[in-house]
């Protein structure tokens, strides 16, 4: 029984276990953690510059949300959208000095945190700003929440990466490596069981979002009637009879196409596991599908943030190889576009 028992786990579970491991901590370089920060504090920057001119009345505990209201609504969490019962901004005094300073400052750490300045400081810095952010009842809208993941899972992971280097100074153990600054990103940097660990989650972590999104349309009957995509491209409002009456000759066309597009949303959604972890091809199905789910969701949804959250996520799948790839093919452009330059100005001399 002994011999058994030992074969079987030589045999079946000793591959399981490895493969598990190496799923996990498999150490990589940290180029894509890199790129998936940059691209995370780009959306960052634009979603908190979008209120610039408009801080006092949106963030302001005096503004159109005041503090007696706010306290209200956390004694009281049915009246709260917003999940969050703390925020930087309830330290202020609603005055618009402090309210602006908060902003700018906040604006200061996200920019820092794109370039990859002390990271493992601007990354817990960047998490207290986005959660602080959609605290409030009068600026968070669904799809803010995504943000608060994105900035989650990298506050984890520039925590952790390159915490067990030993070549690092003392100052870089405390403020994080220089090694993830923007324009360090070509470079080789020492592979990290960090990067891919962090990854790893929010892989996993996406993957749940776009499969329950999709199970959810299936309860839904325009899902099923196939004309859930008719309606928000023809908002109540702003539907005439005239529109409509322009329309209708095809009208048949029109929802077929429709239909057609939102059963590959769901295929695209309900599938999600089955194929963005897999190469090759299948990155064009990962990476363009999320990118025409981009263009949908401000087109026909007016969601601005929710499609590059998806995108965002799906590169975090993108493996180092992967990435390595990418960056030559940049190098290669960049370096042809700078001969090229070199050749014409070295004709007109």
């Amino acid at each position: 029984m002994k011999s058994d028992r030992s074969a079987i786990d030589n045999g079946r579970l000793a591959p399981v276990e490895s493969a598990w491991s190496r799923f996990w901590f498999t150490p990589i370089a940290p180029t894509g953690l890199d790129c998936v920060r940059v691209l995370s504090g780009l959306l960052f920057l634009f979603w908190l510059l979008a209120f610039l001119g408009h801080q006092n009345a949106f963030f302001s505990v005096n503004g159109w949300i005041d503090r007696a209201m706010l306290y209200k609504m956390i004694s009281q969490p049915d009246l709260a959208p917003a999940p969050i019962g703390w925020s930087i901004l309830y330290l202020t005094d609603g005055s618009l000095e402090q309210t602006q300073a908060v902003y700018w400052g906040s604006i200061g750490v996200l920019a820092l945190f794109t370039l990859g300045v002390a990271t493992r400081i601007t990354g817990v810095l960047t998490w207290v700003v986005v959660v602080s952010f959609i605290a409030n009842p009068a600026s968070s809208f669904e799809a803010d929440f995504l943000l608060a993941i994105l900035a989650f899972y990298l506050m984890i992971a520039y925590l952790l990466t390159g915490l067990w280097n030993g070549n690092l100074s003392m100052t870089e153990r405390i403020l994080g490596s220089n090694d993830h600054l923007l324009f360090r990103l070509h470079h080789n940097v020492q592979p990290s069981i960090a990067a891919n660990f962090v990854l790893r989650l929010m892989q996993i972590h996406l993957a749940l979002i776009v499969v329950t999104s999709g199970l959810h349309k299936l309860q839904l009957a325009d899902w099923w009637a196939g004309v859930a995509l008719w309606y928000p491209m023809h908002p109540p409002l702003q539907v005439t009879a005239e529109s409509l009456r322009r329309e209708m000759p095809n009208a048949q066309l029109t929802l077929f196409y429709l239909s057609l597009a939102q059963y590959l949303v769901l295929a695209w959604q309900i599938g999600f596991p089955l194929f963005a972890w897999r190469s090759g091809w299948w990155r064009a199905v990962l990476l363009g599908g999320a990118a025409i789910g981009w263009l949908g969701a401000v087109f026909i949804y007016r969601l601005p943030l929710f499609g590059p959250f998806v995108f965002i996520g799906c590169l975090s799948y993108l493996r180092p190889e992967e990435w390595a790839w990418l960056r030559q093919r940049a190098g290669g452009l960049v370096g042809h576009r700078s001969v090229t330059e070199a050749a014409k100005v070295a004709a007109k001399v």
